[in-house]
């Protein structure tokens, strides 16, 4: 990290000869500036049914929304302006429920005081001569003494809350060098306007930065002088924040929630060498293992996604800069003071795009391995026990921790003079401690099982695992023996051993599953498990690949025979979980799947509401193409035991699912054929989306989705639900002194939601280590007879039926559905799936 310092307001060589401008980095302004810190190279239903549910017969109306532009879930320096989005439904009186048991618990907000209504002032800023360097112009305008620091600016606008007199300035470069700076008045902005939230967002990374000396990766920010170093597993921790503000209901609140940024202290240059040694020097391999790939250049601490190698380019080789040609060595010796060891190391290549008048450019930037270093965990450490333990004690914060860890953060600016003068001069005042929230705990969901039995969740935990020593399925697959294990000679006593114990479980769990044969292969080659499942004359309902490791590549190749060339449900199983300690617990849960696969129920939640149709959709960016996939699946029964499933493509990085018309027109005709009429409600969760594009969902998923409901011959209620994971919120239960996670079933639907939206979150799990993460829904359509109150109770319902997990999960499951579906797709087949599998949980 030496160096770093030097490295701030320096200029990157610039594009290749024939390139109109470098191409921008990091936080250069766009369309502007120059790139820093590496070289650029160019180019209705009866109300019995909703009384059921315990939460009364009088129902809402039904209703629809209003539009605005749309808002964004965070503020950037530059770009997007605030705009307020109204989607919450017309003529809803209330978006909040009653049902469930009262809880008094903390939220990680602080509410953000705004101490008089004095405006502040908006000026245009130009500077004569134009200066590129969005740095030096930053500096230059703490040159101007009226400003007294009370500012704010993003390189073109500036911000302040005093009404200057003066608009012409005149002040001089570190070379002596006159410019002139004119400010023109833009506008005034009422304090609690939304212009406003935006400035205060700036407002705070300025303190940040400036006051607290943290350093800015990506949207958050770090500690690097506090890094926490696991040395025996070479992995640094940046200790951070992530923060915004925003106006909620109850008022604006300053959201804060801990981070750690994960660098590992091995750089990209070493890493190749290791995938060197191990494929002798495959570059195929280097790269695969590469592409996708985020690492970091401390010097900047910026961080950049590797789109490729190009190992034609060395750092000996020359860039065309305006000042000249210059080698990268050289380039990182002089502006950096960082030497270049290895000259022959290929280069990594970042394409970054940005637009220029209007027009998207993508440049490519040459990044030196050498000086790069890796970030995030590979698929080897995520399975690493010890190393995922060593993580968890700094980064799985319980809630007294958290809580301390936030108060800390405030404790901060308020012994920062400078910070706190400067919130002052803004009229901001934070309070003290965090933001108190009241909460509701719904009650446990009964198990339904075989013969409409019922079996209690652990209220602690909400799980069910000994649900599978019960002979608990709702109905079992007739598999009996006509599956196939398929593997190596040298794996035979791990095949006898799955069958002796699939012998066992099976009957305990009441799946009918019996025998099944044995199909030996030469090698663990792909193709010798297509040819063995191709020629197999006993035509199984299901093949069983045991195989000796995790090789993507013969696993893709084995599902995309089994979803595309020869549908037929299959199941991969690694030899080494088939241990003697591992054997019983793992066997069941394949059991489980094979029987889901097959069309068998394992089991469902009491649902009083019938003929209701859910439905799932998410997005996955193929990693094989140009292209996204989009996961559909819609439940059949009323029991959320059986689905249709179809996928659908879009261009790559699109969330936007362009052909959702056809899926849900293919499965109302789906539900139809198989229960001889159309469902009464459709309600539709959407996972995948954010803030930013809610209004584009609205516009047409939703609008798609109506489209299909509109050619029935009934008109169904519809309710259009995104569901979203990763969200800034964490609740604390209080618990006398002490803070504790709040228990499954918690629904907060005040105070950190907005009036703008309809909107709860829901707390469906119990976390063993740190904070539990809530799921955030928001209601884009209610156009139904139901109530706040059933919806929230839905969505709990639904996060207990999802067979891959005997418990609650994070999101209605098929939500998880669609995930599955679009992942295998999107990681595997990179084609559409057969149709004739369409009906099954193959994907499971």
């Amino acid at each position: 990290m030496a160096a770093r310092g030097r490295s701030r307001g320096r200029s990157a060589p610039a594009a290749a000869a024939g390139a109109p401008a470098p191409a921008p980095v990091g936080g250069a302004p766009r369309g502007r500036g120059r790139a820093r810190g590496v070289p650029a190279a160019a180019e209705a239903p009866p109300v019995q049914q909703l009384a059921a549910m315990n939460i009364g017969a009088q129902a809402a109306a039904p209703s629809a929304a209003v539009a605005r532009p749309p808002a964004h879930g965070g503020v950037r320096e530059r770009g997007s302006r605030y705009a307020q989005i109204v989607l919450r439904p017309e003529n809803l009186e209330s978006t909040q429920g009653s049902g469930g048991r009262p809880m008094e618990m903390l939220t990680n907000y602080f509410q953000l005081t705004i101490k008089d209504a004095q405006p502040f002032y908006q000026y245009h800023v130009t500077f004569n001569p134009p200066m590129d360097n969005l740095k030096l112009r930053k500096a230059l305008m703490y040159q101007i003494p009226e400003l007294s620091n009370k500012h704010i600016f993003d390189g073109n606008l500036l911000y302040t809350p005093l009404r200057l007199q003066k608009l012409e300035f005149d002040v001089k470069t570190r070379r002596e060098e006159h410019v002139k700076i004119g400010l023109v008045l833009t506008q005034e902005v009422a304090q609690g306007s939304d212009q406003f939230i935006q400035v205060a967002n700036i407002l705070m990374n300025e303190i940040a930065s400036r006051h607290m000396n943290l350093e800015r990766i990506k949207r958050d920010y770090f500690n690097p002088n506090k890094s926490i170093t696991i040395p025996q597993h070479k992995i640094e921790l940046y200790p951070g924040y992530e923060f915004s503000i925003r106006r909620y209901s109850h008022s604006v609140l300053l959201g804060l929630d801990i981070k750690h940024k994960i660098i590992r202290t091995d750089t990209a240059l070493e890493f190749m060498n290791v995938i060197m040694q191990r494929t002798r020097g495959n570059q195929t391999e280097i790269a695969k293992e590469l592409v996708g790939a985020i690492v970091m250049t401390k010097y900047n601490n910026k961080t950049y996604r590797v789109d490729d190698v190009d190992f034609k380019t060395k750092p000996s080789d020359e860039v065309e800069l305006k000042s000249g040609r210059i080698s990268y060595i050289d380039y990182y010796q002089k502006n950096y003071d960082i030497t270049i060891r290895d000259h022959n190391q290929p280069l990594l290549i970042h394409r970054s795009k940005t637009k220029i008048q209007g027009n998207t450019v993508e440049r490519q930037i040459h990044l030196v391995p050498e000086v790069c270093y890796m970030t995030g965990l590979t698929d080897n450490m995520r399975s690493d026990f010890r190393i995922m333990q060593d993580l968890a004690q700094y980064t799985r914060q319980d809630p007294e921790k958290r809580h301390k860890a936030l108060l800390g953060f405030r404790e901060s600016i308020m012994e920062s003079s400078d910070a706190t003068a400067k919130l002052d001069s803004w009229g901001l005042q934070m309070s003290p401690e965090i933001l108190d929230v009241s909460g509701r705990q719904q009650p446990p969901e009964n198990i339904v099982i075989k013969n409409g039995g019922s079996f209690p969740c652990d209220a602690r935990k909400e799980s069910f695992d000994n649900i599978t020593r019960k002979n608990f399925v709702i109905s079992s697959a007739e598999i009996n023996d006509n599956f196939t294990v398929i593997c190596t000679a040298k794996d035979t006593g791990a095949a006898n051993t799955f069958l002796e114990t699939v012998a066992k479980v099976g009957p305990g769990c009441g799946i009918n599953i019996r025998g099944g044969n044995v199909v030996t292969i030469r090698s663990d080659r792909a193709e010798d498990y297509i040819t063995a499942i191709r020629s197999n004359e006993t035509n199984p309902k299901i093949v069983v690949c045991l195989v000796p490791n995790n090789k993507k590549d013969r696993y893709d190749a084995i599902k995309k025979h089994c979803c595309i060339d020869q549908p037929l449900p299959s199941q991969v199983l690694v030899t080494k979980n088939l241990n003697p300690k591992k054997a019983m617990s793992v066997v069941t849960k394949v059991v489980m799947q094979m029987n889901a696969k097959l069309g068998g129920e394992l089991w469902s939640v009491h649902i009083p509401m019938k003929k209701v149709m859910y439905v799932g959709i998410d997005t996955y960016h193929d990693s094989g193409s140009q292209r996204s996939v989009g996961g559909f699946v819609a439940s059949m029964n009323d029991l959320c035991t059986r689905y249709f499933s179809k996928t659908t493509w879009q261009p790559s990085k699109q969330e936007l699912i362009s052909q959702l018309e056809v899926c849900m027109t293919d499965a109302l005709k789906q539900y139809h054929g198989n229960n001889g009429y159309y469902p009464d409600r459709v309600i539709v969760f959407r996972d995948g989306v954010g803030d930013g594009q809610l209004l584009a969902v609205k516009e047409q998923e939703l609008r798609d989705i109506k489209t299909a409901l509109s050619r029935l011959p009934t008109s169904p209620e519809l309710v259009f639900v995104v569901v979203t994971k990763r969200i800034q919120q964490r609740f604390f239960l209080k618990q006398g002194s002490r803070l504790t996670n709040p228990p499954p079933g918690t629904i907060v639907d005040t105070k950190v939601t907005r009036d703008e939206l309809f909107d709860f979150f829901l707390v469906p799990q119990s976390v063993g280590q740190g904070t539990v993460t809530p799921t955030h829904y928001n209601v884009l359509e209610f156009q139904t007879t139901l109530k706040p109150d059933h919806i929230q109770k839905i969505a709990y319902k639904l996060c207990h039926i999802y067979f891959n997990w005997t418990g609650t999960i994070r999101v209605p499951a098929v939500c998880q559905y669609a995930h599955k579906l679009a992942f295998l797709v999107g990681q595997s087949l990179h084609r559409d799936p057969s149709p004739q599998l369409a009906n099954l949980l193959y994907y499971l």
